[in-house]
C-alpha cells in the first residue's frame, strides 16, 4: 500500500510535538522559518540514543538528518559537531556504551566502530574533519564482502564516511554500499533502511545508485497508507527521504 503523504502529514501535524510538527511543515511549505529546540539534544549538543545517554553514534546520525532539512549551518548542528570533536578517544576516534548500538548487537567491537563510523560521516556532512586517525580505524574493520564490524549500522554509515573523505569510486565504499543491498542482515526493518538513506543521501550518494533504489523501493513497499500507526517518527523520515529523492 503506497504511502499517502497528504495523511501521514495530517497525522504527524496532529499528534507530533514541536518539532515533529516543524519538520511536516517544512515538507508542507518549505519557506524559510526557525526550528523548534530538538528534544533529543542536550544542552551541550550530544544526542540522545536508544540506551538514553549522550551517544556519537546518534550525534553523527543525527548531523546528517539536519542536513537533509537543510540545518547544517545552524545552531543545532553546529554544537552538535562541537560535541564530537570534544568526545573524541585518544586514539581520535568515538565509542558508545552496547545499549546505544542500534539494531542487534552482534559484536564487542561494534560500540567502537559504530560511533566512529557515524561520527565521522556526521562530521564531514557537516564539513569539518574527523581525522585521519578515524578512518584509518575502520579501514580494518571491513571484511572481504564489504560489512564493517557490527553489520548494518556501523557499514550504513561508513559508506557515507568513506564516500565523502576517499570519494565515490572507492573500493571500500563500493563493496560496504554492495553488502548493503546484495547481502543485508534477516532482521532489517523499516528503520533500518530510512537509517541508511539518510547517511547515504546526506553524503551525497546519488538517488540512482542501486544501493539507494533498493533501499528506497524497499521502505516504499512497506510504508501504510498514513504511516506506521505506532511510530511517528519513522513515517516522518520516510516522508522526508521520499519528498528529497521524489519531490
Amino acid at each position: 500500500m503506497a504511502l499517502d503523504r497528504r495523511l501521514a502529514l495530517e497525522r504527524v501535524a496532529s499528534e507530533g510535538d514541536p518539532w515533529q510538527v516543524w519538520r511536516a511543515g517544512i515538507l508542507a511549505d518549505p519557506g524559510p522559518s526557525d526550528p523548534p529546540a530538538i528534544p533529543a539534544q542536550d544542552a551541550e549538543g550530544g544526542f540522545i540514543g536508544p540506551g538514553g545517554r549522550p551517544s556519537p553514534g546518534a550525534t553523527g546520525e543525527a548531523l546528517c538528518h539536519l542536513k537533509l532539512l537543510g540545518l547544517s549551518d545552524s545552531g543545532q548542528s553546529a554544537i552538535a559537531a562541537d560535541w564530537l570533536d570534544e568526545v573524541r578517544t585518544p586514539a581520535g576516534a568515538w565509542l558508545d556504551s552496547p545499549d546505544e548500538i542500534p539494531g542487534e548487537l552482534n559484536d564487542l567491537a561494534a560500540p567502537r566502530v559504530w560511533a566512529t563510523a557515524a561520527a565521522a560521516a556526521g562530521l564531514l556532512v557537516a564539513g569539518r574533519d574527523p581525522g585521519p586517525r578515524a578512518l584509518d580505524l575502520l579501514a580494518g574493520e571491513s571484511d572481504q564482502q564489504g560489512r564493517f564490524t557490527g553489520g548494518g549500522y556501523p557499514t550504513f554509515a561508513a559508506a557515507a564516511a568513506f564516500w565523502l573523505a576517499q570519494g565515490p569510486k572507492t573500493e571500500i565504499t563500493e563493496w560496504a554500499l554492495r553488502w548493503s543491498r546484495e547481502e543485508g542482515e534477516e532482521w532489517w526493518g523499516p528503520w533500518e533502511r530510512a537509517s541508511a538513506l539518510t547517511f547515504w543521501l546526506a553524503a551525497g550518494i546519488p538517488s540512482d545508485h542501486p544501493s539507494v533504489q533498493v533501499f528506497l523501493e524497499e521502505l516504499r513497499k512497506d510504508a501504510p497508507d498514513s504511516g506506521w500507526p505506532d511510530d511517528l517518527g519513522l513515517t516522518l523520515r520516510t516522508l522526508e527521504l521520499l519528498f528529497l529523492v521524489d519531490g
